[in-house]
């Protein structure tokens, strides 16, 4: 038979209500007593009827999360974040990806809505599209942006700096000597187009005349927006990609035509995806912290769910970015002492 309320309290020879509370995460249980309940629950196997908790207590403890790609770590590694915080206390996460597709992301959002407490979402809708968050919010819908913004939308976000992304990784290639600097950009998202406005900053700066080829943020993107200037000539001597995925399909390209990396290009991406330092040629890249970001959004949105953010401006929290150097960018190649590798030299958010 399955493990009831009743069990836990009687083998903790506490009351029902006790129990209850603790696994709802109550304010009037003390930290020291829920982690004692939670942990005998968790020994005894017990398992909530899911369908009465949600009509004593008018919430699914269902949290949505709606990104564009799975198929790389990045995103999976923010789900799993959100796990880490939504899950001891009570919360599991329904997972969609959109592939990059506005629609899809709608359709997503809405059949999520109603079987969720709250939405964390990396959207790929553009500015112009806000709307339709717009009108979720004003209908009492709670929503956390993650990873990119929608400018105009008055709602809760973690994000990196993006400019700086761009900045950093432009930066250091400039300063390698690199005169010649392309921008392989993304889609028309926040993070894609502050990243663009911080690779133009750092070329202004250094009086260099920007090189913006149209790309997108997937390998295959990367691959064949590479191939294309590779056949038309005219290659820069360095290459910002929006993110790692579109820099390691790019690199893939120079490698089909036979060209080296870093020798004839050398690249920096964003992100830090995990196997990024296990390549062929290990990517230079700008890494934030995943686990931070996912974190910090489910503690917002858990906040909004338990009306603790009602009638406040909503928070963005901004993550810094930090440089992590491997051999793509071919820094390595010339200093005198090899750099740490990237899990040593990434700053801890």
């Amino acid at each position: 038979m399955p493990v009831t309320l009743e069990d836990i309290a009687r083998a903790l020879n506490v009351s029902k209500m006790t129990v209850s509370r603790a696994i709802n995460n109550h304010p009037e249980i003390s930290p020291l007593t829920r982690a004692r309940i939670l942990e005998t629950a968790r020994k005894m196997n017990y398992r909530p009827n899911q369908f009465a908790r949600a009509l004593t207590t008018n919430r699914s403890y269902l949290i949505g999360i709606v990104v564009p790609d799975l198929m790389h770590s990045y995103f999976a590694e923010i789900c799993r974040a959100v796990e880490i915080e939504a899950r001891p206390v009570g919360y599991q996460n329904l997972i969609c990806s959109t592939d990059e597709d506005a629609q899809k992301e709608i359709d997503e959002i809405e059949a999520l809505l109603s079987r969720t407490d709250g939405l964390i979402v990396a959207s790929t809708l553009s500015k112009s599209e806000a709307k339709f968050y717009r009108r979720l919010l004003d209908e009492g819908a709670n929503i956390v942006l993650i990873d990119r913004l929608l400018d105009g939308l008055s709602c809760s976000a973690v994000t990196t700096d993006d400019v700086q992304v761009g900045l950093l990784a432009t930066e250091h290639l400039i300063n390698l000597g690199h005169r010649k600097v392309g921008h392989l950009r993304g889609p028309d998202v926040s993070t894609s187009l502050r990243r663009q406005r911080g690779y133009e900053q750092a070329m202004s700066k250094a009086k260099l005349k920007p090189i913006v080829r149209e790309c997108g943020f997937t390998e295959v993107d990367g691959h064949a927006a590479m191939q294309r200037w590779i056949a038309e000539g005219g290659l820069p001597t360095a290459i910002f990609a929006s993110n790692d995925p579109a820099a390691i399909g790019a690199m893939e390209a120079m490698n089909e035509a036979g060209l080296r990396v870093p020798e004839d290009v050398a690249f920096v991406g964003a992100g830090s995806i995990h196997y990024g330092d296990m390549l062929r040629v290990p990517l230079t890249t700008v890494a934030w912290s995943t686990l931070a970001m996912g974190q910090a959004a489910a503690e917002l949105l858990l906040n909004l769910i338990d009306g603790k953010m009602r009638g406040r401006r909503p928070r963005k929290i901004t993550l810094e970015p930090d440089l992590v150097i491997r051999d793509s960018c071919g820094a390595n190649k010339m200093l005198p002492q090899r750099r740490k590798g990237a899990k040593e030299d990434a700053k801890q958010i």
